[in-house]
């Protein structure tokens, strides 16, 4: 008999990745979601995921979701307008999965070297905004890493090919959607991982379906590193755009930290003054072939063509 797993933001990139590889696989999948009728859930259920209305706070709902599942694949959102928010997400689908008796296995995905840069920005006042991302990252993890379960895997995915796309690339990239230019404060020789989301998904349903393989590690998924003129170059060959760089000046990048407009421009800066080892040959043994950015580009052509304000030819 196939095994069932519970699949958290299972609309998002990863969560349905994780989805799609489960079934691809011949397990059941139950979803929680927080719309039954929007697009993304109908797709879900038209491959034959069985779909619960709810969210990370609707107990009775995830209670429902969980009955018969052996695993769940957690996938917290961020919350700054409640510290304890984004930890709580977590606690609750611990709680309630510990108290279905029938979970053995919780795979968590959180960001690459959750509690190593969560332990660093607490140290260094001037990365406020990546002090409380990474804390409440960390804090995640701890959760699932201390409920007990028979099997845990923590996967720790670097910058994720989905930021190239709306809505989440004005948060990085303001200009990039009306002028195409990707204004940044990292260096030109800089070379930014990057890791397409579907790949999360990949090792997320093979930490399920394995357990015993994946028990108790805690995986850094990060893929090739490109500097952000072949990041231009990429886009520009997916879209038929051209789009372009612009390297800001220091004084530029004071301003922006003084002002607080951009506040993920903390994490530009961070990567400049913090470096991290890009070890994905440690991912090799696992079998799993990780996907390029030009390949998640005409992958999501439409998408990207959207982001742009292009008709598709």
């Amino acid at each position: 008999m196939p095994q069932t797993f519970l699949i958290t933001s299972a609309t998002g990139a990863q969560g349905g990745a994780t989805a799609r590889e489960l079934l691809y696989h011949g397990a059941k999948v139950h979803a929680l979601v927080r719309d039954l009728s929007s697009p993304a859930s109908k797709a879900l259920q038209s491959l034959g995921v069985t779909l619960f209305e709810g969210t990370f706070f609707d107990l009775p709902a995830i209670k429902e979701a969980l009955v018969g599942v052996t695993g769940v694949f957690l996938n917290t959102f961020p919350s700054f307008t409640d510290p304890d928010g984004e930890v709580q997400q977590a606690r609750n689908i611990v709680t309630a999965a510990k108290e279905a008796k029938s979970v053995t296995t919780i795979v968590v995905s959180t960001v690459y070297k959750a509690s190593e840069r969560a332990e660093i920005a607490a140290s260094k006042p001037n990365f406020p905004f990546l002090n409380y991302y990474l804390a409440r990252k960390a804090g995640v993890e701890e959760v699932v890493k201390a409920a007990g379960f028979e099997h845990w895997t923590v996967l720790r995915p670097d910058w994720l090919d989905y930021n190239y796309l709306a809505p989440g690339c004005v948060i990085h990239f303001p200009e990039y959607q009306s002028e195409h230019v990707l204004t940044v404060s990292y260096d030109p020789s800089f070379k930014k991982s990057h890791l397409d989301p579907y790949d999360v998904g990949k090792f997320a349903a093979a930490a399920l379906l394995e357990p015993q393989r994946y028990d108790r590690l805690i995986l850094e998924l990060s893929g090739e590193l490109l500097t952000f003129e072949e990041i231009a170059e990429r886009l520009s060959r997916a879209s038929g755009v051209r789009v372009t760089v612009r390297f800001r000046t220091e004084e530029e990048t004071r301003e922006l930290v003084e002002s607080n407009k951009i506040p993920v421009i903390e994490l530009q800066i961070w990567e400049r003054e913090v470096k991290f080892e890009n070890d994905r040959k440690a991912l090799d043994k696992y079998g799993i072939q990780l996907g390029t950015l030009e390949e998640y580009l005409k992958r999501e052509k439409g998408r990207l063509l959207e982001t742009l304000g292009v008709s598709p030819k």
